[in-house]
């Protein structure tokens, strides 16, 4: 079994670095590539959202919505039934700025993607996506537990 999640970890890590090396010649942190693509799907979403989803830290995402802001590619919204959170959306400045900023990586995804699919099936999707419930899942049980593992 260590063996598996040793070669998942590998080829995550492996997509992780391409992600990187995409945006290498960009002006364009990771954090801020994950803002971008978080937001580029036509919805509204909180910003507390946004850190959980995609692992931005809250203080460096105040700090690119701010400049986002500023450009006037997003637009803050307040949360209903909250008193400090904020719902972001692209406007259509936004849109097109991340569109153009993204392209070259969704060229890319959609090569690979077909490649893999070609090979594999779009099933392959669905078990990366049960593994990570189930990861988290026994993260958690093991946490309840402490069947073992160091609690953090």
């Amino acid at each position: 079994m260590k063996n598996y999640t040793l070669r998942l970890n590998l080829a995550i890590n492996k997509i992780n670095i391409a992600y990187l090396a995409s945006i290498n010649n960009e002006s364009v942190s990771e954090a801020e590539l994950c803002f971008m693509y978080a937001l580029d799907d036509d919805k509204t979403h909180s910003q507390r959202e946004i850190c959980h989803d995609w692992l931005i830290h809250k203080t460096t995402l105040n700090t690119i919505a701010k400049r986002y802001e500023r450009k006037g590619l997003i637009v803050f919204t307040p949360m209903p039934g909250t008193r400090r959170e904020m719902l972001i959306t692209l406007t259509e400045k936004g849109k097109e700025y991340v569109k153009e900023k993204l392209a070259f990586i969704y060229r890319a995804e959609k090569i690979a993607i077909k490649k893999t699919i070609e090979q594999y099936d779009e099933s392959f999707i669905s078990a990366l996506e049960t593994y990570g419930q189930n990861l988290k899942l026994a993260f958690e049980e093991a946490e309840t537990k402490k069947n073992g593992f160091i609690k953090r």
